[in-house]
């Protein structure tokens, strides 16, 4: 289990033969999932959409 940016970030493996690691980042009741070849690739996945969101919320 990792933390970024207030987001607790947990990495599971998939039963996918194509993508066999799943990151799961939660904050609160916010979720954001992205499936990888590798653990690594899914957390930077994950990190990369959770910039996207804060990046966002900024603009508004």
């Amino acid at each position: 289990m990792e933390e970024y940016r207030g987001y607790v970030i947990e990495v599971v493996e998939n039963d996918e033969k194509q993508y066999p690691y799943k990151a799961i980042a939660r904050k609160e009741k916010e979720q954001i999932k992205h499936k990888g070849y590798s653990k690594l690739q899914a957390i930077d996945l994950v990190k990369g959409t959770i910039n996207l969101e804060i990046a966002r919320q900024c603009k508004q």
